[in-house]
């Protein structure tokens, strides 16, 4: 079986590299640094949860929370952003994100929420077990 996608969209170098070192060895992690790069790998690599930086180039990330659950409505989605709204964070659930997290993040914060969200994701799947 392979092993859970986790997705990092930020365009922060220094973000992406510490989200490695806390996950890269857990999951099979895919990384963008803008929309451009990231809305093909969510079409093609079909990504279970994807950690989503609210303020990127040239779009914000409800528009592009917007998009990605429009061609993957099976994936969760965590919000991170540098600006810790309740408004905002509000804003995002109802785009349909599953959790939002401030930056900077509290890693053992932000191993719950992705542990959650791939939980999210498992009961979601379809069983592989016939019914009979």
């Amino acid at each position: 079986m392979d092993a859970p996608i986790l997705m990092l969209i930020d365009d922060e170098f220094g973000v992406r590299e510490s989200i490695k070192m806390v996950f890269g060895k857990q999951y099979r992690l895919l990384e963008a640094d803008s929309v451009e790069a990231a809305m093909p790998m969510v079409q093609e690599a079909r990504p279970d949860v994807i950690l989503l930086d609210m303020m990127m180039p040239r779009t914000d990330g409800l528009e592009m929370l917007q998009r990605i659950k429009e061609i993957h409505v099976g994936c969760e989605v965590i919000i991170l952003t540098g600006v810790n709204s309740q408004q905002l964070a509000e804003k995002a659930k109802e785009f349909g994100a599953c959790d939002f997290i401030g930056k900077p993040f509290d890693i053992i914060d932000l191993r719950e929420k992705v542990a959650r969200a791939f939980e999210l994701v498992a009961k979601q799947a379809p069983s592989s077990t016939p019914t009979s």
